[in-house]
């Protein structure tokens, strides 16, 4: 036989926390921690950082004074007088070759183009009173050096050279004759471009 009698059912009663003082108080506690720990990370990342920029710093200073230092010795030294004039020898010498190029050019071509047609030309006025033993050609200028067994021959030989194509629009500007003893008489001509004084060949 039941002697107490429960008047209070469940529903009277408070309900029950999940949260406590007590969990409340270690939740706090361990954030409290973790900043802590985050707060000395950071800091000692900083300082890292700082000490980095610090070494970098000091690096820069040293090569700004280096290269101060260097611009002070560039700017104090002058060039070398041995290479100066190393390098104007050099120049000259290489002005001298391409002068000396262009001569054996304009050579070549001269005994290339000047030679072949001019002995053409010269075989067919051949003439049998006259025979040359030196020709010059130098820069479309001619000259004619040889012996004929009589004065007038050279003359005719010279109207002969109207014909000829090598020799069209020269003129000899100057002829010397001269005898040796028991020798024919030697002849030298000098042809220049025809000018209206001069015109022999046309």
């Amino acid at each position: 036989m039941k002697l107490r009698v429960n008047l209070y059912s469940d529903t009277l009663f408070p309900p029950e926390l999940r949260l406590s003082f007590l969990k409340l108080s270690q939740l706090l506690l361990g954030l409290v921690v973790v900043l802590l720990l985050s707060s000395l990370l950071v800091f000692g990342f900083n300082a890292k950082l700082e000490s980095e920029k610090n070494k970098l710093e000091i690096t820069k200073q040293r090569l700004d004074s280096e290269k101060k230092d260097l611009e002070t010795a560039l700017a104090k030294r002058g060039p070398s007088e041995d290479l100066v004039a190393e390098v104007t020898l050099k120049a000259q010498q290489l002005e001298l070759k391409q002068k000396l190029f262009g001569k054996l050019s304009q050579q070549e071509m001269l005994t290339s183009y000047g030679y072949s047609p001019l002995m053409t030309d010269l075989a067919t006025v051949a003439n049998a009173n006259i025979w040359l033993n030196r020709i010059q050609v130098n820069e479309n200028r001619y000259i004619f050096e040889g012996y004929t067994s009589t004065p007038e021959g050279v003359p005719l030989w010279i109207e002969r050279l109207k014909t000829t194509t090598t020799l069209k629009g020269h003129a000899f500007a100057s002829m010397t004759m001269s005898l040796g003893e028991k020798q024919p008489l030697a002849f030298k001509l000098t042809s220049d471009t025809s000018t209206a004084d001069k015109e022999l060949i046309k």
